[in-house]
């Protein structure tokens, strides 16, 4: 068990320590997750306990090694931010799990001083690392508040749309506002997908039976949607992201961790949808849905029982993440903003963040994006032999 311990001068009672190995993390799971249940952060999903227990259980290693930055006073755990060392020759601290985590944050008792969390700061400026990158901070959260004396990357922002079920007694009352031609074209596509066969919705936790077998089959269809419109998805490409989902746990009861939406058609998984709900906030962290059954539009009926269902269990945010797109407009009601900043420790951390994260990336990220399919589809077999790995 790796954990070292670095002497905070003139905070009284405050000690940081960084878990550098699993059995480090095992070892303060309790107190991770008392201190995750006082903080009642609904934005801190990818720097939960499970999260980041079971992302290091597929993906930890050499290349990618865990460096959590925690604040105790005695036995109580006050802050957590998780971490983890990549990279070769360049060498990157950036958010634990990251290509997967869509939000970068930590998590910080109420009580938690602005005095004690700063030194969680210092402490990064005098690490062995050559950059700390930080992308997707919520504007607003706990990882922001810590962030104020610095600016964030000009040109890296981004918005998560989001749909504030709060706004609704009831599935009826969200139904209510639909417009007459809304509620035509909700019947419409729900009549053309029950020609494939009776429609039947239901919601899966881990354990649940058809949970774990479903999930190849659902990535299936989501790999093929990529590949038909020539979109990249390197996250999911990753190895092991079937294994990963499926041990990644949740809970009906308590409505906690993952989920699975899963719509048929007859005994046909038309659309499903993979997500989390964490302090009544539900996020949809992947959908998918059976291409042969694109003209019926099964991924917006999915969506649509998926909120009311939501809804029924009272959760209060139906949050599409990251990466602003027409389809998530048309369902949000609110964005919160997200940033991206580079704390580099020397010259080559800051040039990298400065040319290559702030101005070189985001334009092959923008030119990629615009190209027209056919050229996409190209792009991707030139990305078979090395090209384009780290644009997206």
């Amino acid at each position: 068990m790796t954990i070292q311990r670095i002497d905070i001068t003139g905070v009284v009672d405050v000690e940081h320590r960084v878990l550098r190995d699993r059995a480090a993390m095992e070892d303060a799971a309790a107190a991770w997750r008392a201190l995750d249940a006082r903080a009642a952060d609904p934005l801190s999903y990818f720097q939960s306990y499970d999260w980041c227990a079971c992302w290091i259980d597929s993906y930890g290693g050499e290349d990618c090694r865990p460096e959590i930055h925690t604040l105790w006073q005695g036995e109580r755990l006050v802050a957590v931010w998780p971490l983890m060392l990549t990279g070769g020759r360049l060498k990157r601290l950036e958010p634990l799990s990251t290509p997967h985590c869509q939000y970068s944050n930590m998590l910080a008792d109420p009580a938690l001083g602005q005095e004690a969390a700063q030194n969680l700061l210092a402490a990064l400026a005098k690490g062995s690392h050559d950059l700390a990158l930080l992308e997707s901070v919520p504007v607003g959260s706990a990882l922001a508040g810590l962030l104020t004396q610095t600016a964030p990357l000009s040109g890296r922002g981004n918005t998560a749309s989001m749909l504030d079920l709060s706004a609704f007694a009831s599935p009826e009352d969200y139904a209510s506002r639909f417009s007459k031609t809304q509620r035509r074209n909700r019947n419409r596509r729900r009549n053309a997908l029950a020609r494939h066969g009776e429609l039947s919705f239901e919601v899966l936790f881990p354990g649940d039976a058809g949970f774990a077998a479903a999930i190849p089959l659902f990535l299936h269809h989501k790999r093929q949607w990529l590949r038909e419109t020539a979109r990249r998805g390197h996250a999911i490409a990753s190895p092991d992201f079937d294994r990963f989902l499926t041990a990644l746990p949740g809970d009906r009861d308590p409505l906690s961790g993952a989920c699975l939406f899963l719509l048929k058609a007859g005994d046909r998984m038309a659309a499903a949808e993979l997500g989390f709900v964490h302090h009544c906030h539900y996020y949809a962290y992947l959908g998918a849905f059976d291409w042969a059954l694109r003209d019926a539009s099964p991924g917006k009926t999915q969506m649509d029982m998926t909120v009311c269902w939501l809804i029924e269990q009272g959760v209060k945010t139906y949050d599409l993440l990251g990466h602003p797109t027409d389809y998530k407009e048309s369902w949000s009601n609110r964005t919160i903003g997200l940033e991206t900043y580079a704390l580099p420790t020397n010259f080559v951390g800051m040039a990298y963040a400065n040319l290559w994260t702030a101005r070189v990336r985001p334009r092959l990220q923008k030119l990629y994006r615009s190209l027209p399919e056919q050229i996409r589809r190209l792009t991707q077999f030139g990305h078979s032999f090395g090209l384009f790995v780290m644009i997206a």
